[in-house]
């Protein structure tokens, strides 16, 4: 038989061999997919086997070898094996690699005889030891297998389990001792976890009915990271009882043996067909959730980086419904919490937010903050918690701004009034307004020191296929503010010092700020070479280029013992273009003096 198609290729013979039937594989993948519920790609695999079936003696002598293999959201850089057995004994080894810089690494070997497979492993992951203790023992137990203890150490941590495969109940018992949550990383990356967990895990797997269970866990130090924050450590006490028509879960959140947060919850009549998830999302739902305590321990978790929300918090909910479609009621509210963005700058402090939730969403009845010496913010909006987990929270927000400082980078800082309205869809976000510009601060020659790596597009030629896929450029905000202002726009840098009025645009992202529009000089002065020139004429024109480098048109006089001195200043921000005249005409000689001054502050 010869395959190929679907990213498969090879052969596979039966043939009579001398001592009995032949059987003879070899395959080829080549990004090779196969669907189902969790999709299974290859990028690269191979697999070649040769086998012989006889009435006395049955051999097998296989090996493979894959790379860049993806099981729904699982990655697995490299695998490799190799089999022989006869008569159903024998040994295999294999070799387990995460994703291509991820420092996991795994040996595995297991030993194979009739009604008994021994199975040790050991390897390392973010440069800590994986070992087994006690290795994993299978043996044939009517008609299923039961493992006898086996326990796997990991960072001073470890976990032990036991259980029974086949017949008429699965068993899984596990028990864990501050085992780190960072091997969820392994199978699910980018996750940041941190923090230990320990306790008891049983689950029961009947044959003929839907799985029940209880856990009994306790999680230190709970965390998530991310490029630029870290949630606060939480401990969590967490009791779940699963059965077969209902789950009941309880959970208290502590900081510091403080508790912060309690939660009880129960999902009546899971219907008794398909997988567990389906289940739990159509029961019937009640829980209940009270929370007093610091609001970025939870924002972190699964609000997304570009703002941070601290301060402190208080929260009482009672949820009906269905996971998939909850319906909350209760209240929120605080008096001193803090919004702020590393991205932009923005700096909200003592916001007093009053909300009360209705269905999925949490109504913002009123909320007042402020920023700067003097500013003001307040305003009314929503916060969509449907979807959680899989994207961040919706967020409408409707601002009224009242010399508020909204922008302060080391680049560029804004002082507005108006009205701003703050829309995200969990993934993604905007940020719009019509507003008037009542100060502003734009230092020429600093965009470049500030702006992030750009995103450049790319095609690889013959990417290594351990490599993970490439994640998708992470959301992110967008401008869209229109400003006009009529002073009080300064620009600082390259010698200038100078008040501005300008009509301007902002738009792309906060990652990329871009502007557009034009900047008129209003009055100045100018400093090159030790002297100070009076600035007579001034344009400043933005054409969207991110990071910002807009076109000048600058002109500066000084007058000495009866010469006029001008400096003409043109090019861009980032690549100006310095012109030297007087008047009457100074000798070629002095003004490639004064030339030679401009190369030396250059360098």
């Amino acid at each position: 038989v010869r395959k190929d198609g679907g990213g498969l290729a090879g052969t596979i013979d039966l043939a009579p061999e001398p001592a009995g039937q032949g059987v003879f594989l070899a395959l080829q993948a080549a990004n090779a997919r196969f669907g189902g519920e969790k999709p299974i790609i290859i990028s690269q695999g191979t697999l070649d086997a040769r086998g012989v079936i006889a009435s006395n003696a049955t051999t097998l002598s296989a090996s493979g070898s894959g790379q860049g293999i993806s099981i729904g959201s699982a990655f697995i850089g490299r695998t490799a094996f190799r089999a022989d057995l006869v008569n159903g004994s024998g040994r295999i080894t294999a070799s387990l690699a995460g994703r291509r810089g991820s420092r996991f690494d795994l040996q595995m070997q297991g030993d194979i005889a009739p009604g008994r497979i021994a199975a040790l492993a050991q390897g390392e992951f973010a440069g800590r030891r994986i070992v087994m203790p006690r290795r994993a023992v299978f043996t044939r137990e009517d008609a299923g297998w039961r493992l006898a203890p086996a326990q796997l150490s990991f960072g001073g941590g470890r976990a032990i389990a036991s259980g029974r495969w086949g017949g008429r109940v699965g068993e899984l018992d596990l028990a864990l001792a501050d085992l780190p949550l960072s091997l969820v990383d392994i199978v699910q990356k980018d996750m940041g976890l941190g923090g230990t967990a320990s306790g008891l895990v049983a689950l029961r797997l009947p044959a003929d009915g839907p799985p029940t269970g209880t856990a009994r866990l306790q999680v230190k130090g709970l965390t998530r990271s991310g490029l630029l924050l870290m949630s606060r450590p939480l401990d969590v006490a967490l009791v779940v009882d699963l059965g077969a028509q209902s789950l009941e879960t309880r959970a208290v959140l502590r900081d510091g043996g403080q508790a912060l947060g309690r939660f009880q919850g129960r999902i009546d009549g899971l219907a008794r067909p398909g997988a567990l998830a389906d289940r739990l999302l159509q029961g019937a739902l009640f829980a209940q959730v009270r929370y007093a305590g610091a609001a970025d321990a939870l924002w972190r978790l699964v609000a997304p980086e570009e703002f941070d929300l601290t301060g402190p918090v208080a929260l009482a909910a009672d949820v009906r419904g269905t996971l998939a479609d909850p319906r909350i009621a209760g209240t929120l509210s605080s008096q001193a919490l803090r919004l702020r963005s590393p991205l932009t700058g923005t700096d909200v402090s003592g916001i007093s937010a009053q909300g009360r939730f209705s269905g999925s969403r949490l109504e913002l009845t009123g909320f007042s903050g402020r920023t700067g010496e003097r500013g003001q913010i307040s305003g009314s909006g929503s916060f969509d918690l449907a979807g959680l987990g899989t994207r961040g929270p919706g967020i409408d927000l409707r601002l009224a701004a009242r010399d508020a400082l909204v922008l302060d980078r080391a680049d560029m800082a804004a002082t507005v009034t108006g009205p701003l309205r703050i829309v995200s869809d969990g993934t993604r976000g905007t940020i719009a307004g019509r507003v008037e510009l009542k100060s502003a601060r734009w230092r020429l020659g600093r965009a470049a020191t500030v702006a992030e790596l750009p995103e450049i597009r790319t095609r690889e030629v013959n990417r290594r296929a351990d490599y993970a896929p490439p994640a998708s450029p992470a959301a992110t905000w967008h401008y869209l503010i229109d400003t006009e202002g009529n002073n009080r726009v300064h620009v600082e840098g390259l010698g200038l010092d100078s008040e501005w009025s300008a009509n301007l645009r902002l738009r792309g992202t906060t990652r990329a700020p871009a502007i557009t529009g034009t900047a008129s000089l209003l009055r100045g002065d100018y400093e090159f070479a030790g002297k100070q020139f009076d600035l007579t004429r001034g344009r400043i024109a933005f054409a969207g280029e991110s990071p910002p480098d807009p076109r000048l048109d600058i002109v500066a006089e000084a007058i000495e013992s009866g010469v006029t001195a001008r400096v003409s200043v043109g090019g861009t921000a980032l690549r100006p273009e310095i012109r030297f005249s007087s008047t009457p005409a100074l000798p070629e000689e002095e003004l490639l003096n004064i030339s030679q001054a401009y190369r030396t502050l250059q360098v």
